[in-house]
């Protein structure tokens, strides 16, 4: 209670130094006050902190940046700018193959066709036409649109199996302890990103479940108290 009657707020966006774009899912750790925070789909980030503490801004594609709140005249807001991190490819042996890889691998090969379709075009040549017929039925019957949009869905099909690898029902149930219907409302409300599940470390991935949890927790408690205000 004595820390966050005297905290300020550090706040600003998280920026790729190299593309100048924002970053989401950056880890914020206050460490000095074991405070953790993350970045939003626009790089956005906010976090208390008092002077004497460090901050660390943490991303597995990015290198680490450190900052130490040496003193301070209240809010403060700072753009960070994280470098992308360089690694060095090594000879390596794949040994075997996770179930979501096989069922992925699997399922590129039966629609192998479908992805690799690209739209036929109609080519003059001299008086006759090559390919005209196939362009103009594709037109009509909006063949390349439905092999277009068919490639959407199949990519975020596919992430999303990916995020189901990681962010489990047994595993979010051992973290909040909910269960049946809380458990699936809890996990429908808070989804996680794509890009936050394929970088997360263990640890920051139950970091980000509490997190959430804390304020799911949070909303009911308001949501209780507001009815229980219109009641009275």
């Amino acid at each position: 209670m004595p820390f966050l009657s005297t905290a300020q707020l550090l706040e600003g966006t998280i920026i790729d130094n190299e593309t100048k774009l924002s970053i989401p899912a950056v880890t914020v750790i206050n460490q000095t006050r074991s405070i953790i925070s993350y970045s939003d789909s626009n790089g956005y980030y906010k976090i208390p902190f008092t002077t004497g503490d460090s901050i660390l801004f943490s991303h597995t594609a990015y290198k680490p940046v450190f900052q130490h709140m040496a003193f301070s005249l209240g809010n403060q807001y700072k753009t960070i700018l994280m470098n992308p991190k360089v690694y060095g490819l090594k000879q390596a042996t794949i040994i075997g193959r996770t179930k979501y890889q096989q069922d992925s691998i699997q399922k590129y090969e039966t629609y192998e066709h479908t992805m690799n379709k690209t739209q036929a075009t109609g080519k003059f040549t001299g008086l006759g036409c090559s390919g005209c017929i196939s362009a103009i039925a594709d037109k009509i019957l909006g063949i390349s649109k439905r092999a277009k949009r068919f490639k959407n869905n199949f990519n975020t099909d596919e992430q999303q199996e990916y995020i189901d690898t990681r962010y489990t029902p047994a595993l979010v149930a051992s973290l909040t302890g909910l269960k049946d219907d809380s458990l699936g409302f809890f996990m429908n409300k808070y989804p996680m990103e794509y890009q936050f599940a394929r970088q997360a470390s263990e640890l920051e991935l139950k970091a980000w479940i509490r997190d959430n949890y804390k304020q799911y927790l949070d909303n009911i408690k308001d949501s209780a108290a507001h009815h229980t205000f219109k009641k009275e």
